[in-house]
C-alpha cells in the first residue's frame, strides 16, 4: 500500500525544493526520487539504505537486463564505495541521437539523392530554397543540447569530430571538455559560412523552437535536424496541413570515417532512494520489477480493468532499455518482412505493428497511427539499421567548482558560439574564448572531472 508523504504542484523546481527541505530537516519519506546532487548529499549524510544485497536478491531478469543495457553506467552512477545507494532510472539512448529530417517528396520530385555528407545537405538545401522557396536549415537559440535537440546543430559539430557541452576522452585517455577542443574551431568556421551563404536560416539566433515549428507545419521548411520521435510532433501537424508531405530520416552528415557521429546522453539522471532503516527495501524493488513489466507491456495481461496509464504507477522513475526504441523498431520490421510471427510482439511493439497496418490500409487518415508508425519505422529504424559512431561522455555530473562557476562559463560559451556563427566575431575569437574559459575556472573543473573519472 502506498501513501503520499507529501506532494509538490507546479514546476519541477517545486518538487526539488520539497526534497531539499526533507533532506535538511532529516524527515525523509520511506521512498522518493532525487537528482544526482541530492543523492550525493544523502549518501554523504548516511541517510539512505544500502541496496546492494536487495538488488542482488530481488531484481527481476527483465529489469536487470535494462540496467545491463547501459553497459554498467546506470548502476555505477548510484554506487558509492562499492555500495548501491539508489535505483537509477534508465532513459532510452535514442533520444539524444539526432537525425536529418528531409521532405522526401521534394527530393523525389527533383530527382535528388538522399544526402549523406555535409556538402550533400548544403546542395539539397539550396535546391529546396530555389525550387520551393523554402527556408534554409532550421535552427533555434539553443545551438546544441545533449538530450532532445530539436533544430540543433549538434550533428554538424559531430561531423567534424566536435562534441560541445560534453566531457569526452581525448587520444591520451584524459577527460576533456568538448567545447574547447580544436575540432570546434573548424565546425564553427563552417557554420559561420553556412549562415553567411543563407544555407542556415539567418534568423535562427532569435528564433524560439515554436517559430521554427511554424515553418515546418506551414510547409515552408524541408530540412532540419532532430530526434527519432518528431513524427509525433511537429511532423504530424505538418502532414495534417499537407497530406502529400513525406518525411524521411537519414543518419547524416557522415564524418571523415563515412558514418554519422553522434553524442549520447547519460542513461541515468534520477534516482529512487530508500530511507535508511526502512524495514522492507525489497518491497520497493519488487514494485519496480512490476512497474517495468507493466510499462513495457503497456499493461497488457497485468492491468485488468483500468486502461494502462503511467500516472498510476507508484514511483515516477522512468525505466527503459537503453536500446529500447531501436529494439522495438527491429522487432516490428522482422514481422513486416515475414521473418518473425506477429505473436512475437508484445506491448508497445504490438501497438507499433497495429499502427503500421492501420496506416498502410489508409495512409495518413489516422494521424496517431501515422505518427507511431513513422517515429519507429522511419526514425528509430534509421538509428537501428545504420552503422553509427556513438560517443559516450565520460562524466555527466557536477563537481564542486562547477556548482559555483558553471553558469558563468556556460554563458561565456553560448555567447562565443553565437557571435562566431553569426559572423560578428572572426573564427579566431575561439582561441581567446578557450583561454578565458580555462582561466575562469575551466582548468580547475577539468582537474576535478579527471579525479572523479579516476575514482570510478
Amino acid at each position: 500500500k502506498y501513501v503520499d508523504a507529501w506532494q509538490a504542484t507546479g514546476s519541477g523546481d517545486a518538487y526539488k525544493q520539497k526534497v531539499s527541505l526533507a533532506l535538511t530537516g532529516g524527515d525523509l519519506p520511506d521512498v522518493m526520487v532525487v537528482d544526482k546532487q541530492q543523492l550525493v548529499q544523502l549518501v554523504n549524510a548516511d541517510m539512505v539504505e544500502d541496496l546492494t544485497e536487495t538488488y542482488e536478491k530481488y531484481v527481476s531478469p527483465n529489469l536487470k537486463a535494462a540496467y545491463d543495457s547501459t553497459n554498467g553506467f546506470s548502476l555505477a552512477s548510484a554506487t558509492f564505495d562499492g555500495k548501491l545507494r539508489a535505483f537509477p532510472n534508465v532513459s532510452p539512448g535514442a533520444d539524444a541521437q539526432n537525425l536529418l529530417w528531409v521532405r522526401q517528396d521534394w527530393l523525389d520530385e527533383m530527382n535528388l539523392e538522399a544526402p549523406k555528407t555535409l556538402d550533400d545537405i548544403i546542395a539539397v538545401t539550396k535546391a529546396f530554397q530555389e525550387k520551393k522557396g523554402a527556408a534554409g536549415i532550421l535552427g533555434t537559440q539553443q545551438i546544441v543540447n545533449v538530450g532532445n535537440s530539436q533544430y540543433g546543430f549538434d550533428s554538424i559539430f559531430s561531423a567534424f569530430g566536435a562534441y560541445p557541452e560534453m566531457w569526452i576522452e581525448d587520444e591520451q585517455g584524459q577527460a576533456v571538455y568538448g567545447s574547447i577542443q580544436p575540432q570546434m574551431k573548424e565546425a564553427l568556421a563552417k557554420l559561420q559560412e553556412m549562415v553567411r551563404d543563407g544555407i542556415i536560416d539567418k534568423e535562427f539566433a532569435v528564433k524560439k523552437p515554436e517559430q521554427s515549428t511554424e515553418l515546418v507545419v506551414s510547409g515552408k521548411a524541408g530540412i532540419f535536424f532532430g530526434p527519432w520521435w518528431l513524427p509525433f510532433s511537429p511532423l504530424n501537424d505538418a502532414v495534417s496541413q499537407d497530406s502529400k508531405a513525406e518525411w524521411a530520416a537519414y543518419p547524416a552528415p557522415v564524418g571523415s570515417e563515412g558514418k554519422m557521429n553522434t553524442h549520447m546522453a547519460a542513461a541515468s539522471g534520477s534516482y529512487l532512494v530508500v530511507r535508511k532503516g526502512y524495514e522492507h527495501p525489497e518491497a520497493v524493488l519488487k514494485t519496480l520489477n512490476l512497474q517495468f513489466d507493466v510499462d513495457q507491456l503497456q499493461g497488457e495481461g497485468i492491468v485488468k480493468n483500468d486502461p494502462y496509464q503511467w500516472m498510476n504507477m507508484p514511483f515516477s522513475l522512468l525505466l527503459s532499455n537503453y536500446d529500447d526504441k531501436e529494439k522495438k523498431a527491429l522487432a516490428v520490421k522482422a514481422v513486416i518482412d515475414g521473418k518473425a510471427g506477429e505473436e512475437t510482439l508484445q506491448g508497445e511493439a504490438k501497438q507499433i505493428y497495429e499502427s503500421y497496418l492501420k496506416d498502410k490500409e489508409a495512409p495518413k487518415k489516422d494521424l496517431t497511427a501515422w505518427s507511431q508508425r513513422h517515429a519507429f519505422l522511419t526514425g528509430a529504424l534509421a538509428l537501428a539499421e545504420n552503422d553509427i559512431n556513438r560517443v559516450q561522455g565520460v562524466f555527466y555530473d557536477q563537481t564542486d567548482t562547477m556548482r559555483l562557476k558553471w553558469a558563468n562559463l556556460q554563458k561565456l560559451e553560448d555567447e562565443t558560439m553565437l557571435k562566431i556563427i553569426m559572423g560578428s566575431e572572426p573564427v579566431d575569437y575561439f582561441d581567446s574564448f578557450v583561454e578565458k574559459w580555462k582561466a575562469q575556472g575551466g582548468d580547475q573543473i577539468t582537474a576535478e572531472v579527471q579525479a572523479a573519472v579516476n575514482n570510478n
